[in-house]
C-alpha cells in the first residue's frame, strides 16, 4: 500500500512585540517543523494575524485551501446534490483565488475543473 498525502493545519498562539516579530517567530516554527519532514514534504506559514483581529479578518489562502478540501470530500460521496454543491464551492474558491488579479474575469473559470477532480 502506498502512502497518501495529507495536509495538517496547525494553529500557534504566541506573544510578539509587533508584526515583524510575529513573522520571525512563525518562521522559526516553520523551520522547526520542516526539520521533522522528509524530502518532498513541506511546511508553509499561510497567515500571521493578531489575535484581536482573528475574528474579523479571513485570509483568502486559508479559506481557499479549506474550500478545496471540502469540494473534494463532497465529490467523493458520489451523491448528485453533493456534487452540485462541490461545483459551487469550486467556483467560489476560484473567485477567491483569482479576485486580486488585474485581469480577473469569471469567464476565465473552467467549469470542467470539477469533472477533472472527480475523474481523478
Amino acid at each position: 500500500m502506498t502512502d497518501r498525502r495529507f495536509v495538517a493545519t496547525l494553529r500557534s498562539i504566541f506573544d510578539a512585540p509587533d508584526e515583524l516579530g510575529a513573522r520571525l517567530v512563525a518562521h522559526e516554527l516553520q523551520e522547526a517543523v520542516a526539520a521533522l519532514l522528509e524530502d518532498g514534504e513541506s511546511v508553509d506559514v499561510t497567515q500571521v494575524i493578531p489575535v484581536e483581529s482573528a475574528s474579523t479578518h479571513v485570509e483568502p489562502t486559508e479559506l481557499v485551501e479549506q474550500l478545496y478540501r471540502t469540494r473534494d470530500m463532497l465529490i467523493k460521496t458520489r451523491i448528485t446534490q453533493c456534487f452540485d454543491l462541490a461545483s459551487w464551492i469550486d467556483r467560489v474558491s476560484w473567485i477567491l483565488e483569482h479576485r486580486q488579479e488585474a485581469t480577473f474575469d469569471l469567464a476565465g473559470y473552467d467549469c470542467a475543473r470539477v469533472m477533472d477532480v472527480a475523474n481523478n
